[in-house]
């Protein structure tokens, strides 16, 4: 394992599997999991076992919409017609609040109750006109409960409490490891999906010189010349590419030595199997503070760990699943209109016996708004001549006739 020392040794006996975003990592039974931020689309809140209190938070949102609503002038309402306003999402139970900080676009919190658990979702600075309401019941739409011990097999986000099986334009989880036996000693992970393009100075490199440049102007420079670089390497996870550098940092006035490792991988462009995977180790941490405590580990020992907890990172797959598929909660036949958002993942048929333009049985999936279909009409003598017949946009109803595994049937 690593050459973990007689002291580490034990924490690997026993272990349990992590899952966040897309990915899986292994780690000590008893060690605690730390969920922090996430975003799915937007950002998303957790709170475990509350959706009896539903009603209590959107009454406490409003308490401080109206608040907000003391910066406001008489022409901010005229242009946010919506400011203080609760609406019923695609959810049920889900309700949607408008407010606004910076009296130029809507704040928007989405209450998602889930089970037993409660999910927040939210937004800034919506600007009027600006549709995100479909974003919002998209995901409210897919999001399902998920126990810790729960690895999904098929794709999707792993977040606190849940999980996300729709492709999303944004993801970010990230999450935290605290062990028991060496309390000083914090492990964070982020996996962050990019946009369009990569960051500039994204790599350990710049970031190390930007810190560098900013202890020499802070008049810290000899402490930063103090700093021990006990590796510095390219290093793949899982397939992976990216750099990892491990250090020691001096005491300085009310700072102990510490170790901090680092590990980041830049990703790809908009490829939520290559995202940015920044991967941090730290000793000598009390009350969540740095440097605040003697370090519990050595300098071997602290490398050793950290070799073998990111050697478990790892793109999950669906033969890793500890639970079965989520079965279909929306019955075959069933109806939608179009512009209702998608109730369910499938294979959809427009209704009626009309001469349509392309196909009348398609694949939507959850959230996505069911579209308007083009009738054909009949051609008249102008039509015939350029070959060409009459088109029409026209409403329909859509059945649900197969479920997405069932291509074919």
């Amino acid at each position: 394992m690593n050459g973990l020392s007689a002291r580490l040794q034990p924490l690997f006996e026993q272990t349990r599997t992590v899952c966040f975003g897309r990915f899986l990592m292994r780690i000590p039974a008893s060690a605690n999991v730390i969920y922090g931020p996430a975003e799915v689309d937007t950002p998303i809140e957790f709170f475990g076992g509350q959706a009896n209190r539903l009603g209590v938070r959107v009454a406490a949102r409003l308490a401080q919409v109206e608040q907000e609503r003391k910066y406001m002038q008489d022409g901010d309402l005229t242009r946010l017609p919506l400011f203080g306003k609760v609406i019923d999402g695609a959810v049920m139970g889900q309700k949607i609040v408008y407010g606004s900080k910076d009296q130029v676009g809507y704040t928007m919190h989405s209450f998602v109750p889930v089970g037993a658990d409660l999910f927040v979702q939210h937004l800034d600075t919506v600007l009027p006109g600006e549709e995100r309401i479909a974003t919002f019941n998209r995901v409210a739409s897919a999001l399902r409960p998920r126990s810790e011990a729960d690895i999904p097999g098929e794709p999707g986000s792993c977040i606190e409490g849940g999980f996300v099986p729709i492709e999303q334009k944004y993801e970010r989880v990230t999450v935290g490891v605290r062990f028991k036996e060496f309390s000083d000693v914090h492990l964070s992970v982020e996996v962050h999906k990019n946009g369009d393009r990569l960051p500039q100075n994204a790599d350990l490199d710049s970031l190390r010189s930007q810190a560098r440049t900013q202890a020499a102007s802070n008049g810290l420079g000899s402490v930063f010349s103090g700093i021990k670089v006990l590796r510095r390497q390219a290093r793949q996870v899982d397939g992976l590419q990216g750099f990892e550098i491990v250090t020691k940092n001096p005491a300085y006035n009310d700072d102990m030595e510490n170790h901090e490792l680092r590990y980041l991988s830049a990703g790809a462009v908009s490829d939520a199997l290559h995202p940015r995977l920044d991967v941090r180790l730290d000793t000598g941490l009390k009350n969540n503070r740095r440097a605040r405590a003697q370090p519990s580990l050595s300098d071997e020992e602290t490398m050793a760990l950290w070799d073998t907890l990111l050697d478990t990172i790892r793109l999950r797959h669906a033969s890793d699943a500890s639970v079965a598929p989520a079965p279909a909660t929306v019955p075959l036949g069933s109806l939608t209109r179009t512009g209702a958002l998608c109730p369910w993942t499938g294979w959809w048929q427009c209704t009626g016996s009309n001469d349509i333009e392309g196909a009348r049985r398609r694949v939507f999936t959850v959230g996505e708004t069911m579209p308007a279909v083009i009738l054909l009409g009949e051609p008249g003598l102008w039509e015939k001549f350029k070959g060409e017949r009459p088109r029409h946009q026209m409403s329909t109803v859509w059945e649900l006739v197969a479920y997405s595994d069932q291509e074919g049937s």
